[in-house]
């Protein structure tokens, strides 16, 4: 998927340094990324969130997320957007990823397609 092309991971490491950033530490070790952008005056989007497989099911990115949504209020944003892979595509891990976001709030908003056969999905909360 979109992590593992050499491209996009090439995308997001240039990204980050134009977006607001915060990491994740267990036993002082980083084990979380996120990095949010601003949309408007009313929509925060988490532009990127990543969490190192050893620590899945910890509660590292809950805690990622919690922060994302105190700084959306913040600013002032009413919206809290995130964007990933599609149900369209045939993915176990990004179903994984959905049903986290989604038990964080987050509801299907729109699909999209940016190139031939790559369906993704914004997915919105409010603040």
């Amino acid at each position: 998927m979109w992590f593992g092309r050499p491209e996009a991971n090439a995308a997001y490491a240039m990204g980050m340094a134009d977006r607001e950033a915060f990491t994740a530490t267990l036993d002082e070790i980083a084990v979380g990324l996120m990095a949010l952008e601003y949309h408007f005056e009313a929509t925060c989007n988490v532009w990127w969130l990543g969490v190192s497989p050893k620590v899945h099911r910890r509660g590292v990115g809950r805690a990622l997320m919690d922060r994302a949504v105190i700084e959306a209020r913040d600013r002032g944003c009413r919206r809290l957007a995130v964007e990933t892979v599609s149900p369209r595509v045939d993915s176990s891990a990004y179903a994984l990823t959905r049903q986290f976001y989604m038990a964080l709030g987050f509801e299907p908003f729109v699909e999209v397609e940016p190139t031939p056969g790559d369906f993704l999905m914004w997915m919105i909360r409010t603040v």
